[in-house]
């Protein structure tokens, strides 16, 4: 019994061990590449408050985030992209103002959401 509640708090050390080295790489590999690293500030600006017709990813961002994604997560991957577009085209004019905004903001922050889990490399 001791050792198996030390070996279980051992593979849990290495599980957070190997979990932080993994992190501090994917920062390190963002540093370098400035496209991607952009890309990720811009989903998160959106995720956080999304704007109609705020700043978006343009093709180049969508290029540079499809060329990281695995052959076995592509799929995934354009549907995302797919309901990201969906969702970032469906805006309206409030009636009053004449101000847009987005009658369903969840479905734009869910969109942004799963485009930026995409985004995490392994």
């Amino acid at each position: 019994m001791d050792t198996a509640i030390g070996l279980a708090l051992l593979s849990l050390f290495a599980a957070t061990l190997l979990s932080n080295v993994l992190a501090r790489r994917r920062d390190q590999l963002l540093a370098f590449d400035p496209v991607t690293h952009e890309a990720r500030e811009l989903l998160l600006r959106e995720r956080d408050a999304p704007v109609p017709l705020g700043p978006t990813l343009t093709p180049e961002h969508w290029a540079r985030l499809e060329a990281v994604q695995p052959s076995w997560r592509r799929e995934t991957f354009d549907a995302a992209r797919a309901s990201y577009h969906e969702a970032r085209n469906a805006f309206s004019r409030n009636d009053l103002d004449g101000q847009l905004y987005y009658p369903d903001p969840a479905a734009m922050v869910g969109a942004a959401h799963a485009v930026l889990i995409l985004t995490e490399r392994f």
